[in-house]
Parts: C-alpha cells; sequence; structure tokens
C-alpha cells in the first residue's frame, strides 16, 4: 500500500531501439493512410509517384542518382519516369555542365500535383490530429523538429 507522501516512481527511460522501432510503426501508419487515401480519393497520383516527384523537386536529377534514391535499377526508374513524362509531371533536360548528362526535371503540371496531394495529406493529418490537445500538438511538433534535425543527412564539410 503507497502512503500519501511517496511520489511515483519514474519510468525508466526507453531504449532508443525502442523509440526508433515506435517512429517506424508511426511512419508506417501514416504511409498506409496516405496510400489508402489517395486509392479512394480524385487525387491523380500513386504513393510511389508521389516520392519520386518528391526526389525530383528537391533538384533536377539523374536517373541514376533517382534510381539509387528509389533502392531500385536503372531499368526500372526508366519505365517510372517515362510513366511521370507521359502524364506531363516531369521532363528530361540536358546538365548545363555536362551535356553527356540527361536530367529529369519536374514541370509546373507536376508541382502543382505534388502541391495538391502534399496539401491533401496536409489536411488529411490535421484532420486526424485534431484529436490532440493544443499542448499536445505544440509538444509533437517541437519533438517533430528535433527528429528532423537528427535524421537530416549530415552535411561533408
Amino acid at each position: 500500500m503507497a502512503l500519501a507522501f511517496e511520489r511515483p516512481r519514474p519510468e525508466k527511460p526507453r531504449p532508443a531501439t525502442q523509440v526508433a522501432a515506435e517512429l517506424v510503426d508511426v511512419v508506417n501508419l501514416v504511409t498506409q493512410m496516405f496510400w489508402a487515401d489517395l486509392r479512394q480519393s480524385n487525387q491523380p497520383i500513386e504513393l510511389t509517384q508521389w516520392a519520386t516527384l518528391r526526389r525530383i523537386s528537391r533538384s533536377p536529377c539523374t536517373m541514376s542518382t533517382l534510381a539509387r534514391h528509389k533502392g531500385v535499377g536503372l531499368p526500372t526508374i526508366s519505365k517510372s519516369v517515362e510513366m511521370l513524362v507521359r502524364k506531363g509531371w516531369v521532363e528530361r533536360c540536358f546538365d548545363k555542365a555536362d551535356r553527356r548528362q540527361t536530367l529529369v526535371r519536374l514541370t509546373a503540371e507536376g508541382r502543382k500535383v505534388l502541391a495538391d496531394s502534399r496539401a491533401h495529406l496536409e489536411d488529411l493529418l490535421a484532420q486526424r490530429l485534431s484529436v490532440l490537445s493544443v499542448s499536445e500538438r505544440e509538444s509533437l511538433a517541437a519533438q517533430f523538429h528535433r527528429v528532423s534535425e537528427a535524421l537530416s543527412p549530415v552535411e561533408d564539410e
């Protein structure tokens, strides 16, 4: 029986591996939710296309760079890019520094599709997160900032 003046014992800190596992589960939930919603909505884009457009939106890139980013071979990424070209979302162009290199970049329509789908995802997540209190959302936002910093690639010095 606990006495009234006893303080509750603090929980043991979670190991980083447990936090990592929980983060993977949350990322998976968000991905599944977005994937299911894209299938049911009028969004003209698939999740894999969205991920490809997001990478290309950072800067024009070569097919090899895009293939490495996606973890696929050149034939696979070539087919994916060709589909995006046919949809009018990306275009091929020559690298001004090395005309032997072909780059892939977003078109105006690709930027619009990407922005629209991102806004749709943000609205969907905002609806789901509305069950949290204001202070819980603020705390979550602060932690996301720290997690983003921790996960950002380290620049070579």
